[in-house]
């Protein structure tokens, strides 16, 4: 049972922002196995360090070594690691194989400037670069893309290809969108679905960029570029996804040659995934969808989504259209790719009415009570093990976080509840990050239901049903006024409320739909938070996990637990002395 998260570790910090989650022009290239990297200009650290978690050999050309890079322990491993400096006069006695570089890096806003400056350079370029070697550079600016446009002029003289561009966002720092120069329709759909930003300033832009799309030359009057010269040229179209995309699925049957290709590499964690959006010759939305990790740690998140989509398929307890189809499986460069078909649809935030009478949050329930009622039925396992599995969470729980002698007592009295059953314990498909941004809404008002990645074959029941509450309950709390999540749950779940009322007797109908007994929903409730607080502890350092939301929610409940709301949902009532005026007008002060 939850073998997946028996399975995983749960550090503290393993999962901040990283080199892996830089450089995201990589993905771009024809593949991702590099012999030897040759770069003009010193690329910042987190680019470096992605590149020799990539290649055993990268040459960079500086004309002078920064002071802090001598003194800094980082770039010591980095140089230990295959990495090497060298002035441009030493490049030109450097003894580098013919062919045998599998990408140059124009590193920076001055590399192609610099590029232009060193005429010998350019002539190695020629002479270096493997026969499926790339050149890779940004151009800044208007200006910038007339300088560009010399360089190209020079690589083409040498013998190289027509170049592919891609216009890019944001404008500075690392890119986390890519899509190719002069195709309307997939400008449209990064701007209508991928870059409507969270701040009020890229909302705005992002609707221009929607309004301006249609022109066939918007693309081309965004600011900042990207460029790759293949030697390979490009054979299956130059807007064609990656070569070791089209090797990978056409291993499996599937011909990926005349699809055009665009780049999400949004997220800052080392964790988040990388996602091609692969549209056919003349469709206006995708119709298969990529993602592959950014580093190997990670790679266990897309097998297991894999593992479920084909299980969601096999089984049956999910309507078909409510969850992706998966298409293609396999691992390139160490990192897992998982190919998928396209689910269209817009956000549930965008569609959601924030009440207890929402159409679409309703669907949403009804659709994890039939998963769960679907799957529950061939699951039934002993009560013990069940306890079993929320016993080893509970010692990994204690060994991140602090409890008081009271809070740790309660918890252990809620896990023996469970070992104390005499029936058959229902464990169930769970989804395992099923929040509101995890759902779409189709153009039918259907709810989709993606990113499996934390899923369990054999999962905890009402686990996925509080989780997702919670979500909804924030976008609930938000229509009032309350924007600090812990306060609008309160509000919500722990006061007496419409939403209070509304769990209680859809946590009743879960319960009836799969059999599980109603003196397991309090310990349920509780270790659902006790899972997501272990979870979140991976984004937290150790001097940060007592400012975990999961953690302080968790201990709310447990003081709260004779609260109103809290108490109706758990079949208990609250303490004769508090009347219920009183313990809301006490929990809103959270």
């Amino acid at each position: 049972m939850l073998d997946l998260t028996l399975q995983t570790e749960f550090i503290p910090g393993t999962n901040l922002t990283g080199g892996l989650a830089c450089a995201p022009w990589r993905f771009l290239l024809p593949s991702l196995q590099l012999r030897r990297v040759l770069t003009l200009g010193l690329p910042g650290l987190p680019t470096v360090q992605a590149l020799t978690a990539l290649c055993p050999e990268i040459t960079v050309i500086a004309a002078a070594v920064p002071a802090q890079i001598a003194r800094s322990a980082e770039w010591d491993t980095l140089f230990s690691r295959g990495l090497r400096l060298v002035t441009p006069a030493e490049f030109a006695g450097l003894a580098l194989p013919e062919a045998g570089v599998d990408l140059i890096l124009l590193a920076g806003r001055q590399g192609v400037p610099h590029a232009l400056k060193h005429p010998a350079f350019l002539e190695s370029c020629g002479r270096l670069l493997a026969p499926h070697g790339t050149i890779y550079f940004e151009s800044h600016g208007y200006g910038k893309r007339l300088i560009a446009a010399r360089l190209l002029a020079k690589l083409r003289h040498l013998g190289l290809p027509a170049a592919r561009h891609f216009w890019l966002t944001p404008f500075g720092g690392d890119w986390r969108t890519a899509f190719p120069l002069g195709e309307v329709a997939m400008a449209r759909f990064a701007f209508a679905n991928l870059l409507y930003g969270q701040s009020r300033s890229k909302r705005l832009i992002s609707r221009l960029g929607l309004a301006l799309s249609s022109s066939g030359q918007f693309s081309r009057l965004m600011p900042r570029h990207a460029v790759l010269v293949n030697r390979a040229g490009a054979a299956a179209g130059v807007h064609a996804p990656p070569r070791f995309l089209r090797e990978l699925a056409g291993q499996q049957g599937v011909d990926l040659s005349h699809y055009r290709c665009g780049v999400s590499a949004r997220g800052k964690y080392n964790s988040n995934k990388t996602i091609f959006f692969l549209f056919d010759r003349k469709s206006r939305r995708p119709e298969l969808v990529v993602k592959m990790t950014r580093a190997p740690e990670f790679n266990y998140r897309l097998e297991n989504e894999q593992r479920m989509l084909v299980r969601l398929q096999a089984q049956g307890c999910a309507p078909p259209g409510s969850f992706p189809e998966p298409v293609f499986f396999g691992h390139h460069a160490g990192l897992a790719i998982c190919g998928q078909r396209a689910v269209h649809g817009v956000p549930f935030r965008s569609r959601t009415t924030g009440t207890v009478a929402c159409p679409i949050a309703a669907q949403a329930i009804d659709w994890l009570v039939q998963v769960a009622a679907g799957s529950a039925a061939e699951n039934r396992l002993p009560a013990a093990t069940a306890a079993d599995t929320m016993g080893v969470l509970f010692a990994r729980f204690t060994g991140l976080y602090d409890l008081s002698p009271a809070e740790h007592d309660f918890l252990q009295e809620q896990i023996a509840q469970v070992r104390a059953s005499r029936q058959p314990f229902p464990a169930v498909l769970q989804h395992g990050d099923p929040g509101t941004w995890n759902m779409l809404v189709s153009e039918q008002n259907r709810v989709i239901v993606i990113d499996w990645e934390a899923g369990e074959a054999q999962g905890m029941p009402l686990w996925d049903l509080f989780y997702f509450m919670r979500s909804y309950g924030n976008w609930m709390a938000r229509r009032q006024g309350l924007h600090d999540s812990l306060h609008g749950f309160a509000r919500m779940f722990l006061a007496t409320s419409p939403a209070s009322a509304f769990l209680s007797q859809t946590v009743a109908r879960y319960c009836a739909a799969i059999g599980l007994e109603r003196e397991l929903v309090a310990p349920l409730f509780f270790t659902c938070w006790l899972h997501r607080a272990l979870k979140e502890a991976s984004r937290l350092t150790p001097a940060t996990l007592g400012e975990g939301h999961y953690y302080r929610l968790l201990k709310l409940c447990i003081t709260q637990r004779h609260a109103p709301g809290l108490a109706a949902l758990l079949d208990s009532k609250p303490p004769g002395h508090c009347s219920a005026s009183r313990s809301s007008q006490h929990l809103i002060r959270v």
